[in-house]
């Protein structure tokens, strides 16, 4: 029974669904949430309320899909929180407030799995495993562990020699490898696992091919098969029935109307065998079918009609054949025959499967090491107890259940069966009342490569719908986009989704609602189509545009130039959009834009059009950082380290920078010796005895490379793989001459990432350089890359995202990409298919024959499949359509108009609002096909073409949606491109023949007077560190300097500093000539600072805690010994002890640890005698030991390990004057960076045993 819901206060903006939503209770409810209507919002409110009512926040378990929206969901609360608490006037209800914020660092509002985590650590006990185990997340460094047990678990079944491996190895693999058993095996584990109960879905995995004697009365054939071939003969009847219309009464056309009579009995007859399961009848027509030649019409003012009959028969050819070869390849004893035959196929996959479960989980538990699903499982298993009478809560269950007043599900269509089933024991039983909470939009569900299921979604929808256990809350209004993308967005999934397709109907409760309504109508803001056209097409008016830098090479480089283009002409013309933030209209900018590509694949091509016609643009995940030049170059140099004997690694390093040698001299080291490797060429060319001149200068660069290259594969045995890539950094100064070439920033950057990666490879379960080449190497095999590390982006740059990335954001302009690729269906494809209900289904390979046959099974689960992958492709149309705020492009490709027009007109005819789903279904089809069939319909067609079109559907011909078709050839395009770029090169070298002699003259005469106007600001460094402002700082002559203040403007007021002091041209003394061997102060600052940054501030540190912290870091050798000894744990351990050391672990959620920044300051703000005239910046750098960052202030604070001479109050001013600049300048920055106040500024002195409040100069606590 629902509770009572409060009026809606007049002024609430909410809607009344969206009221319902957040004040509705004591029942399950399910809200459906359509995009952009605010179920974010709706949800953070209800929290609030739940708050306000009494609740506290650690009473609430909030499950969001990622860990950023569980990010967002705490800032939004807290920000809530915080409006309440300062509105609130009862003191009483302040304090509670107050302390919900103190508890939200610790709520339970995470995603599923990392929840899960805490649930494992609290009730481990209860089924058996060690608390301390490590998250396996490396994608590489699983698909490595999995291959290693493999490998073992297979050579273990070849040794044992037994036949029904065998049988397995044959069926699913070929002569040349058994990688198709691999992947085999490899699948069956995902599926496996992603149910709640693994083995009993391996025990059932043989039922599917337990049919009976009737094939017919199979469920198989029943449920998955028999619906869509009666579909599809239904619609194929309907097309003979529109010949035998067009033909009748013609005597001319008599021909093809008897064919048409006689082929639709044919069908007639197919449909009745059919329909009475006649299996065996029906396979005997197919092997009687067959189409007679089309009749030719030599009557001109026929052809058109019969034309457009035998467009209708072709379609029905087509259906017919691909039913045929779909369901009757065999007769249905045979099929019988088949599947007895496949069973035991099946059933040795079963048991080797098994066997790699067990084996890949003990390997597992041996390693201590946890995967995701492993969480999902343990968990589970802590929740759920099965006894004799079945599962039952266990205590960890019951005491969920009873901690959590409500369990709130963000994203509830993306959950799968193992994770609904946890959350069955974590909510209140049904017989109880409903605390489960759950927002989503099942038309946004597109993670099947997460093995999501929206069918949990649509169970409930439907059920709650019914009022049967729970409610059903529908918000429809939409408060992101234009009435004309949500008119262009209904118009489409009305036709396109139901429950067949898509798996749910897209009826007026689905439909989008416009809610939003102060954009204005300063421009045309319909959807526009941008067509390219293919067919190859030659420049007559501009032959020079032949150059092959501006020839398209291929489709999807002229979609992206048609795309570029249309931004390029949006821009010039200042198109206006409407400004939410300024609440007016505004020309738009590149940011304003951003494009939707279905993958990452064409990112590198994206850059290279949109730079070559001058437009910024953002591919932060352009995923090629194994094609970076320096990139291949080193991890060839590492492939050769660990097997010289490599000829194409071997080259490539000769080639590089790193060596240096050319083409010809590569041939001089083959020419050595041409029988054997390119390596043993190599050394014997550098024995060579007496060689020519020009062989000696390449034997001195390879006798210098041979021996770094021992040296270094010396070093690889020793040491870490990092510490290798530095050596090789510093001894070929590569990373140098990297930072040298274009995008220099970038490509150092590129080889930093290098040793990181290297670096956390080594934390995983593999170790040596040997096993980390196979790393990278196995990543490039699975066509799997790392972004490129980021050094600067575009702020006013075009943004690039997949589909999938930009689910839940919203952007005013929206380009969608690659419209026209075809659905990717190749797994329907392989030799066995999964599927989460039906379990597997193979095509057999018949040993004698070597024949493949396509088991019921296979055929069945291929249709379920193949229904779930195209409704999955609808629902991300809908994510990509609804991403748009104001105006949206869709961009595909085509041969040519007519090809299009082919293609889209095949439902021409169609009287239904919803499509077939014959048409629908189409494997080889895209999503511009899908929004073409929608729009040809509609009236705003007819002006794009002049066949007639049959349809009137009046919720279609005359829907309020508006669009606009526009088509680009070659010619045109290259057309476009020569006015942008031509005219610009044209005057340039105008511009330089004219002024070529003057030129010269000028610049002799500049050289020969020249004065440097900015002399002085020679003498200082552009980029200063705070650390070398702050030796200056302490400079005796120099104490004035420490007087800097933060005025109230935000700029520095200070005592200039003295010019030639700001050098910092003193180099340190080599390690090599310290006779000191002890640790110095400041070795033993940085280990501390080092400590400091990785102590877990989530719980009181104990000694013991911070002493393993320490361990790790001189483990992993960040720490030397002689240093860690001189380290003081105690005092470090003391200091959370203090004020300021609880507030970091209260809020640990908020802190931030060495954190660097960067700033510009005029340099007439810090350096004496600058010419004020001399408008010159110094860009300082430092980094903050750490700030807590709190709703509308920071804390920041410093540690400092430096000797302090007693805490007298003396002593305490020469510290706080020594560092009063530093931490000014900290300050500044840090304003700078938040916008917001730093109210307090704290120095920690670690050794003196005191906190000093810097704006007063006063010690406010000790550390005891």
């Amino acid at each position: 029974m629902s509770k009572t819901i409060p009026l809606r206060p007049a002024n609430e903006q909410f809607t009344d669904s969206q009221w319902q939503a957040v004040f509705d209770g004591d029942e399950n409810i399910l809200v459906s949430a359509s995009a952009g209507s605010g179920k974010t919002t709706v949800l953070v409110r209800r929290v609030i309320e739940k708050v306000k009512s009494g609740v506290d926040i650690d009473r609430l378990l909030i499950v969001t899909y990622t860990e950023a929206a569980a990010r967002e969901m705490k800032e939004r609360i807290q920000v809530a929180l915080q409006k309440a608490m300062n509105e609130e006037q009862d003191p009483e209800r302040r304090r509670h407030f107050s302390r919900q914020i103190a508890l939200l660092p610790t709520a339970n509002i995470s995603t599923l799995h990392a929840f899960c985590l805490t649930v494992i650590r609290r009730f481990y006990y209860l089924i058996d495993i060690d608390p301390v185990f490590r998250m396996l997340t490396d994608e590489t460094e699983t698909l490595l562990l999995k291959e290693d047990v493999w490998d073992a678990l297979r050579e273990q079944f070849y040794a044992e020699n037994q036949e029904e491996f065998y049988q397995l190895t044959a069926n699913f693999s070929n002569d040349r490898s058994d990688d198709g058993l691999t992947n085999l095996i490899f699948s069956f584990y995902e599926f496996a696992k992603a149910n709640p109960d693994p083995e009993a879905w391996i025990n059932g995995l043989t039922q599917a091919y337990e049919v009976g004697d009737q094939l017919g009365e199979s469920t198989l054939f029943q449920t998955y098969l028999k619906p869509l071939a009666v579909e599809t003969l239904q619609r194929t009847l309907q097309r003979y029935e529109e010949m035998v219309t067009l033909t009748e009464g013609e005597e001319k056309l008599q021909k093809i109307w008897y064919l048409a009579q006689n082929e639709k009995e044919q069908t007639k007859q197919f449909l009745q065998f059919l329909e009475r399961n006649d299996l065996e009848s029906a396979y005997n027509l197919t092997e009687l079918l067959s189409f007679d030649r089309y009749p030719t019409v030599r009557a001109e003012e026929l052809k058109p009609t019969a034309e457009q009959a035998k467009q209708l028969r072709e379609q029905n050819k087509k259906a017919l054949n691909d039913l045929k070869k779909q369901l009757f390849t065999l007769s249905p004893d045979a099929m019988k025959q088949v599947l007895k035959e496949a069973t035991p196929i099946v059933q040795g996959m079963a048991h080797v499967g098994k066997k790699f479960m067990e084996a890949y989980g003990a390997e597992k538990r041996l390693k201590n090491l946890v995967d995701f699903n492993d969480l999902e499982h343990y968990t589970l298993a802590i929740l759920a107890k099965n006894q004799a009478d079945g599962w039952h809560a266990s205590e960890a269950s019951v005491y969920y259940r009873e901690k959590f007043d409500e369990v709130l599900v963000d994203e509830y269509q993306d959950i799968n069966q193992l994770q609904e089933s946890i959350l069955y024991w974590l909510r209140r039983p049904l017989s109880a009342e409903g605390n489960l909470f759950m927002v989503g939009d099942v038309k946004q569900s597109i993670y099947s490569f997460r093995l999501a299921d929206p069918t949990l979604f649509i169970e409930k929808y439907n059920q709650y719908g019914q009022g049967k256990e729970g409610k059903r809350i529908i918000l429809a209004e939409n408060f992101r986009s234009r009435k004309d993308v949500l008119d262009f967005t209904n118009l489409v999934f009305s036709q396109l989704m139901d429950e067949r397709v898509g798996q749910i109907a897209y009826d007026e409760s689905a439909a989008l609602v416009h809610g939003f309504d102060q954009f204005s109508e300063a421009a045309d803001y319909s959807t526009e189509l941008l067509i390219y056209e293919k067919k190859a097409t030659e420049s007559v008016e501009f032959p020079e545009l032949q150059s092959p830098e501006l020839l398209i090479e291929d489709k999807t480089e002229g979609e992206l130039y048609v795309t570029a283009l249309k931004i390029r002409e949006l821009i010039d013309q200042n198109f206006l959009i409407y400004d939410k933030k300024l609440k007016t209209d505004r020309p738009i900018t590149y940011q304003d834009i951003v494009l939707l590509t279905p993958t990452k694949k064409n990112n590198l091509t994206i850059l290279d059009v949109f730079k070559s016609l001058e437009i910024p643009v953002q591919v932060n995940d352009a995923q090629n950082y194994f094609q970076a030049t320096e990139i291949r170059t080193m991890i060839a140099l590492l492939q050769l380290i660990d097997n010289p004997y490599q000829d194409i690694p071997l080259a490539a390093v000769l080639r590089s920078p790193i060596v240096g040698l050319k083409e010809n001299e590569l041939v001089l080291i083959r020419l050595a010796n041409k029988e054997t490797s390119y390596y043993e060429a190599f050394l014997t060319f550098n024995q060579k005895m007496e060689p020519t001149m020009e062989e000696a200068v390449v034997q001195e660069k390879t006798i210098r490379f041979a021996e770094s290259l021992e040296k270094w594969r010396e070093q690889a045995r020793r040491n870490q793989l990092s510490n290798l890539l530095w050596t090789i950094y510093r001894e070929t100064a590569y990373l140098d001459y990297v930072g040298g070439l274009p995008v220099g920033k970038q490509r150092q950057a590129n080889l930093y990432a290098l040793v990181d990666r290297a670096a956390a490879y080594e934390k995983t379960t593999f170790r040596g350089l040997f096993q980390f080449v196979r790393f990278v190497e196995k990543m490039q095999e699975k066509d799997k890359d790392l972004a490129e590390p980021v050094v600067l982006s575009e702020e006013n740059a075009v943004r690039v995202m997949t589909i999938h990335a930009s689910k839940g954001l919203e952007f005013p302009v929206v380009f969608v990409l690659d419209m026209t690729k075809e659905f990717n269906v190749s797994d329907l494809n392989e030799r066995y298919i999964f599927e989460e209900n039906l379990g597997v289904g193979i095509r057999y390979l018949q040993p004698e024959e070597r024949v493949m046959y396509d088991t019921l099974p296979f055929l069945a689960i291929k249709q379920v499949r193949l229904r779930k992958l195209l409704s999955e492709e609808m629902r991300k149309l809908y994510v990509a359509l609804t991403r748009a705020e104001q105006k949206l492009f869709l961009v595909g490709s085509y041969k040519d108009q007519a090809a299009m027009w082919k293609e889209w007109l095949k439902v021409g005819d169609v009287e239904t609002l919803v499509l077939p789903a014959e048409n629908r279904l189409q494997s080889k089809s895209s999503l511009m096909n899908w929004v073409g069939m929608t729009l040809v319909r509609h009236q705003k067609a007819d002006e794009y073409q002049q066949e007639v079109v049959v349809s009137n559907v009046p919720q279609v011909k005359k829907h309020p949606a508006n669009f606009h078709i526009q088509w680009f050839n070659e010619e045109q395009l290259r057309a476009a491109i020569q006015q942008l770029q031509l005219p610009e090169r044209q005057a340039e070298d105008l511009a330089e023949k004219a002024q070529l002699s003057a030129d010269k003259i000028n610049r002799g005469l500049a050289r020969l007077s020249f004065n440097y106007p900015f002399e002085v600001a020679t003498r200082t460094t552009s980029y200063q560190s705070v650390s070398e402002i702050k030796r200056v700082f302490d400079d005796p002559d120099n104490k004035e300097i420490g007087k800097i203040e933060v005025r109230e403007d935000n700029t520095i007021q200070a005592q200039p500093l003295i010019v030639n002091r700001m050098i910092e041209g003193d180099l340190s003394k080599p390690k090599f000539l310290d006779t000191v061997q002890a640790p110095s102060a400041a070795e033993i600052g940085t280990a501390t600072h080092y400590l400091l940054q990785l102590i877990d501030l989530s719980k009181q540190p104990s000694y013991e805690e911070v002493r393993a912290v320490q361990e790790r870091l001189v483990e992993n050798k960040l720490i030397l010994p002689a240093i860690a000894e001189k380290m003081n744990l105690e005092q470090i351990v003391a200091f959370f002890d203090t004020a300021l050391g609880k507030q970091l672990i209260q809020h640990h959620q908020t802190v931030r640890r060495e954190q660097p920044f960067s700033m510009l300051i005029e340099a007439e703000e810090l350096i004496q005698n600058y010419p004020e005239t001399t408008q010159d910046d110094l860009l300082i750098h430092g980094i903050i030991d750490g700030y807590i960052e709190l709703d509308n202030q920071c804390i920041l604070y410093d540690y400092k390990t430096d000797h302090v001479k007693g805490t007298s109050p003396q002593a305490i001013s020469e510290i706080v004057e020594r560092y009063r600049g530093q931490m000014n300048l900290y300050r500044r920055a840090l304003q700078e960076a938040t916008h917001k106040e730093v109210s307090h500024v704290y120095l920690i002195l670690l050794n003196g045993g005191v906190i000093i409040d810097m704006q007063t100069g006063n010690v406010v606590d000790f550390i005891k």
